[in-house]
C-alpha cells in the first residue's frame, strides 16, 4: 500500500492511495435508505428541488461511519474490525446516471426516481462474486432487475456481487474525450464553471438544462464549444484499476486532468465516481486505530447517500515497541 497526500492550503489538496490487488480481501458497497432514496428524485439540476424534497433527501443521507457500520466495519464504538479503507460514491442516489446492482438487495436495481436511465450502457466499477474488480461496460434491465455485459450480452447476475456507475474517463490506458462522455454529467458544473447563484450562470444553467433530457449532451457541449463557457476544475473522486493494482486519486482539476493522474499511476482503466464537498477517504489506521478521515475536501459535508469500502487482508493493529526506530512490518 502506497499512500501520498499533498496539501499546500488553499493551493492543492490531493490524496493518491494505491493498493495491490493481492492485498485486497473484498470490495464492499453501501447505500443509505435504499428504498427511501429510490422514491425520490435525488438532487435535481434540470429544476428546483420542492421542499419536501429537499428535506427527504437530507434525511436520508448518513455519516461516512454510519455506511461503515451498515459494512460491519466498525463496532458500536465506530472503532475498526477490520483493515479497510472507505471512499466517497455520493453521487449514487443523488444524480441521474449514476444506477447500482447490489445481488443481496430487493430489488438488486438500484435508480433514483425521475431518472431518465437512457444510456445504451453504464461504465461499472464490478465486484466479483469470485473476489475480483473490474471496470465494465453493463446494461440494465430496469425492469427486470437483470445485467448484462454491454458487449456479448450475456447475464451477468449469477456472476457478481454488486457494481455501480462512474463515468469512465481512462479507458485501455487512453483519456477519454470529454465529447464522448460529457451527456453523463448531469451536474453541469462538474465539467462546466459558471455560478448559477448569479444572473449570468443562472441563464447558462437554463440553456443548459432546458428540456431536459431532450439534448441534454448536445445543449452541454453546446455551451462550452459555442458559448465559450469555461471548463471547471473540480474536485472529483476517482478509482482506476491496473492489472497489480487499484488506485485511489482525489484531487481537484478537469476531468482529462483526473484522467491523467490516475494514468501516471499505471491505472489501464478509470472512474469518476464522487465530486466536490462529498470526497472523503477514511482508513482503518487512523488516530491510533480509531479510523479516520484523512484528506477531507475544505467544504467536506459529512453525510452521503452512498460509499465503497476495500477490505484488506491482515490484522486491524500492529503492536509495534516505541521508540525513535523505524520499524518495518511484512
Amino acid at each position: 500500500m502506497h499512500l501520498e497526500i499533498t496539501r499546500i492550503e488553499g493551493l492543492r489538496n490531493d490524496l493518491i492511495l494505491r493498493l495491490e490487488r493481492d492485498e485486497i480481501e473484498t470490495a464492499l458497497l453501501s447505500v443509505a435508505h435504499r428504498d427511501r432514496l429510490m422514491a425520490l428524485p435525488g438532487m435535481p439540476r434540470h429544476r428546483p428541488a420542492t421542499d419536501a424534497e429537499a428535506r427527504e433527501i437530507a434525511g436520508a443521507k448518513v455519516p461516512l461511519e454510519a455506511h461503515l457500520a451498515a459494512m460491519g466495519l466498525v463496532d458500536g464504538a465506530g472503532r475498526p474490525r477490520r483493515r479497510a479503507i472507505a471512499i466517497s460514491n455520493r453521487n449514487l442516489g443523488t444524480n441521474h446516471g449514476h444506477v447500482a446492482w447490489q445481488r443481496r438487495e430487493i430489488p438488486p436495481v438500484f435508480r433514483i426516481l425521475e431518472d431518465p436511465a437512457d444510456y445504451p450502457a453504464h461504465s461499472c466499477l464490478v465486484s466479483w462474486r469470485d473476489g475480483r474488480l473490474s471496470i465494465e461496460d453493463i446494461r440494465f434491465d430496469f425492469s427486470t432487475g437483470r445485467v448484462h455485459a454491454a458487449d456479448d450480452g450475456r447475464a451477468l447476475g449469477d456472476e457478481i456481487e454488486w457494481a455501480t456507475f462512474g463515468q469512465q474517463v481512462l479507458r485501455d490506458g487512453r483519456v477519454v474525450r470529454l465529447e464522448t462522455i460529457i451527456g453523463q454529467f448531469y451536474d453541469a458544473r462538474h465539467v462546466l464553471g459558471f455560478d448559477h447563484h448569479r444572473e449570468a450562470g443562472e441563464r447558462i444553467r437554463e440553456a443548459i438544462y432546458r428540456e431536459y433530457p431532450h439534448r441534454f449532451a448536445e445543449r452541454l457541449l453546446a455551451a462550452w464549444r459555442e458559448a465559450g463557457v469555461p471548463r471547471s476544475r473540480y474536485v472529483h473522486n476517482a478509482v482506476g484499476l491496473s492489472r497489480e493494482a487499484l488506485v485511489i486519486v482525489q484531487r481537484e482539476g478537469t476531468i482529462e486532468e483526473i484522467a491523467a493522474a490516475l494514468q501516471e499511476q499505471g491505472a489501464e482503466d478509470g472512474l469518476i465516481l464522487d465530486n466536490g464537498g462529498s470526497v472523503a477517504c477514511w482508513v482503518w489506521w487512523a488516530n491510533l486505530y480509531a479510523g479516520g478521515i484523512v484528506s477531507p475536501t475544505v467544504d467536506y459535508r459529512p453525510p452521503g447517500t452512498s460509499a465503497i469500502a476495500f477490505v484488506l487482508k491482515g490484522p486491524v493493529a500492529v503492536d509495534l515497541p516505541g521508540g525513535s526506530v523505524s520499524y518495518s512490518v511484512a
